[in-house]
């Protein structure tokens, strides 16, 4: 009997290395995320309950002129799905500029997971301005 139980054991615990990350993993925690397209952008993002926090680690030169945030940035999380979200920016925790509040009045951000690889997951977001869609594609990696 002894032996039955340190094989379940084994088992268990060989399971438990073995799993594949899921979208539900990516619900909290630190993470370090990057934007493809349109432009790159590599920063921080910290996601607890409904509350995400974004904090820029590098932009390149050329874009830093363009108004991109250098200050953390204070969203909430609207779970649409297991694998999908809405972002707003929380103009509770900071002024919001005049881009954010734009992309507020149009809905805000859906993020899509498209794909797991390893410890990181591949999105794309949208936004509708008016009749047109904006499209960013990035990753988003577990520290």
């Amino acid at each position: 009997m002894r032996k039955l139980i340190f094989i379940l054991i084994i088992l268990l615990e060989i399971k438990s290395f073995g799993q594949d990350l899921t979208c539900e993993d990516f619900k909290e925690g630190t993470f370090n995320a990057e934007v493809f397209n349109p432009i790159k952008i590599e920063w921080i993002i910290i996601r607890k309950g409904n509350e995400q926090t974004e904090i820029v680690k590098e932009t390149l030169d050329e874009y830093k002129n363009l108004g991109y945030p250098t200050d953390p940035i204070y969203m909430k999380i609207k779970w649409i799905d297991d694998c999908s979200y809405l972002l707003i920016y929380d103009d509770s925790k900071t002024e919001l500029t005049k881009t954010q509040k734009f992309i507020n009045s149009f809905g805000g951000i859906t993020t899509e997971m498209i794909k797991i690889d390893g410890n990181c997951f591949y999105y794309k977001s949208t936004m509708k301005i008016g009749e047109k869609e904006l499209l960013m594609e990035g990753k988003i990696c577990k520290d």
